[in-house]
């Protein structure tokens, strides 16, 4: 590579998306957007758009997104006590850790198909794999756009970059809706220092993702998560003034036995007093 091209990639902040692609950001990808009817992800994933912490956790980003927008009980993240949250680092549980998932393993290639589905069943989520050298474009179209119009279950995709024009690499990241006038999909890149979400013709995508995964041997291609089988339920924390209020009842509680206890022991040394001047009287 060119010693100006590198420069340029080291101060760059974006890539420019290629042709092919419709950036969400943009008139056309708005517009999109608003046609869309199969569009109920995005707003499930875009409270919870995150970016991947560095360049081999987009797998663990796309999976956090997607934990903290199911129904299902976080773990606790001391950094946000008393809230609750799936963090890029408590994702690694011990049922993780025992499935040989672990911030290591990741750091030196990232996750497969295989290894991400591992690491979000051991969060409670059900996983679906399906590689793209077994299924068929027309499968994947039907099941992902059916997906982005339900609730409670989403996609990850994992596709090699350069098969859609952008820059060399492999990645993960969710699709947050389906425009089926234009047959774009809409990816929301966690990676965004690097590419803004955008669309995608489902064709360029599927072939994308209908390529071999050197770590794995086998072909990549997408996921379906959803909640697994009585997975614990999202645990809400009331508002502030709920808050108060449960705290103000529980210390007029304590007070009020506190309260019982010593009046209850205040009347029996009164009755013992009082028996006690009887007998000598």
């Amino acid at each position: 590579m060119h010693i100006a091209a590198l420069s340029l990639l080291v101060l760059a902040q974006l890539q420019p998306l290629p042709p092919s692609l419709i950036p969400l950001d943009s008139d056309e990808g708005r517009k999109l957007l608003v046609e869309s009817n199969a569009n109920r992800d995005f707003f499930a994933l875009s409270s919870q758009f995150l970016t991947q912490r560095s360049t081999s956790y987009c797998g663990v980003a796309s999976g956090v997104m997607v934990l903290n927008a199911l129904p299902i009980a976080a773990p606790d993240a001391p950094e946000w006590a008393p809230f609750r949250a799936f963090t890029q680092d408590n994702v690694f549980n011990e049922e993780a850790r025992k499935a040989a998932v672990t911030p290591e393993s990741v750091a030196r290639g990232g996750l497969t198909l295989e290894t991400l589905s591992n690491l979000l069943r051991a969060n409670h989520a059900d996983v679906e794999e399906v590689y793209a050298n077994g299924s068929s474009l027309a499968a994947f179209r039907e099941q992902a756009a059916r997906v982005q119009a339900s609730a409670d279950d989403f996609v990850l995709v994992d596709f090699l970059r350069g098969e859609l024009g952008q820059d060399t690499g492999a990645h993960w990241s969710p699709l947050a809706a389906y425009h089926q006038a234009s047959d774009r999909f809409l990816v929301l890149d966690v990676a965004r220092f690097r590419y803004p979400p955008y669309w995608v013709k489902a064709e360029d995508l599927f072939r994308a993702m209908n390529t071999q995964d050197p770590d794995s041997g086998k072909s990549r291609g997408w996921l379906v998560v959803k909640p697994a089988r009585g997975a614990p339920p999202r645990i809400e924390v009331g508002s502030m003034g709920h808050r108060i209020a449960f705290m103000a009842t529980g210390a007029i509680s304590v007070v009020f036995l506190l309260g019982a206890a010593v009046g209850a022991t205040l009347m029996r040394w009164r009755m013992k007093k009082a028996a006690r001047a009887a007998a000598s009287a």
